[in-house]
């Protein structure tokens, strides 16, 4: 799967979900509409769960097994490959590359990450921190080189340093409440 295709989050979600053990697709179609979490963040028809399980399947990262049920219609068991388990452990781990995906891209491996416990979740964060602030230094730099920009330019540059400003008080302030969690949690 392609790590640089962040509209895959779906995907990895999936993967993520299938890491504890082996499940049916209407099970995990139910498990993304009943994790208060996930469903915050995804809203997903149950034939797109379908489609994208043998989609994974296809692409060697799930493996999937028909079982026969007493009274329910047989139904496609899905387990993680080793291939799988490495895709999703990677993409978990690793910052968002862009402010567009940050709610569904970020809050869903922030999700994963939570579940490992709190230093894999502050480990994300202070990448995403680091990955947020170049983007910052970036688009500020882009004005300043900017020779006598029209009105429209500057503001839209300076649209896009105050939504980048925003996140990274979010993320801050995520760390913070972690970390804090964790402490009184002690």
């Amino acid at each position: 799967m392609a790590q640089s295709s962040e509209k895959l989050s779906l995907e990895y979600i999936l993967l993520g979900l299938l890491e504890g053990q082996p499940q049916h697709g209407y099970a995990l179609y139910k498990q993304l509409q009943d994790t208060r979490e996930l469903s915050r963040i995804w809203h997903v028809k149950r034939s797109k769960v379908y489609y994208l399980l043998d989609k994974l399947a296809d692409q060697n990262l799930l493996s999937s097994q028909v079982k026969a049920g007493d009274h329910v219609p047989d139904r496609k068991v899905y387990s993680l490959t080793e291939h799988g388990r490495r895709a999703f452990q990677d993409w978990y781990s690793t910052p968002v590359r862009s402010g567009r995906i940050m709610r569904v891209g970020f809050l869903s491996r922030l999700f994963f990450a939570l579940r490992e416990g709190q230093a894999p979740a502050v480990r994300l964060i202070e990448e995403q921190i680091q990955e947020t602030s170049s983007w910052l230094n970036s688009l500020s730099a882009q004005l300043e080189g900017l020779e006598d920009p029209d009105l429209v330019t500057e503001q839209v540059f300076t649209f896009r340093i105050g939504q980048i400003q925003a996140m990274l008080d979010w993320l801050k302030d995520c760390r913070e409440k972690i970390q804090a969690h964790d402490q009184q949690a002690d």
